[in-house]
């Protein structure tokens, strides 16, 4: 993820740049999954450039496919427990706590509303914007509710099969 400024409306905003072995139909999943969804605690879909010439740091200038996301200016989650684990002695407050909580089981309500399962819930991928809200990220891996079975190469080299239901089916 890169930080960059928009020019038109002067906004900071997070660059997916996917690196050109990334399978195009990945991309595709994510910037459609993202493009189905709206919601304030989730790193909210921008805009999808297709094929866009990036400068790196040395100069070269490449092409790559972009996903153009909200900034969570304050970062990982992890990072504000490890902060309060420094400061505390132990980890966040109770109400703190609860205060995250719900944010993620909205986004995650949400996201299950709309027919997805992010499937990388991690510290990682749960990230804070610049009022320390809650911002669910990453949908790489996420997948469409579809009652498949599906099989993700996951770790060193072990598979996770798994099969998606909806609401309804227990």
């Amino acid at each position: 993820m890169k930080k960059a400024e928009c020019i038109k409306t002067k906004k900071l905003v997070a660059l997916k740049i996917l690196k050109p072995e990334e399978l195009s139909k990945d991309f595709e999943k994510e910037a459609r999954i993202l493009a189905k969804l709206n919601h304030k605690h989730i790193t909210n879909l921008i805009e999808v450039l297709y094929q866009v010439p990036y400068k790196k740091k040395n100069g070269e200038e490449i092409i790559r496919n972009v996903i153009v996301i909200e900034l969570a200016g304050h970062g990982h989650f992890f990072n504000i427990i490890r902060a309060s684990v420094t400061l505390n002695g132990h980890g966040l407050p109770e109400i703190v706590t609860r205060t995250f909580f719900k944010q993620m089981i909205s986004a995650l309500e949400y996201c299950h509303s709309n027919g997805v399962v992010h499937r990388d819930i991690k510290t990682e991928n749960v990230l804070l914007d610049e009022e320390f809200n809650l911002k669910l990220a990453d949908f790489g891996w996420a997948t469409l509710i579809d009652h498949k079975k599906h099989s993700t190469l996951a770790g060193s080299e072990e598979y996770v099969s798994f099969s998606l239901v909806s609401n309804n089916e227990f």
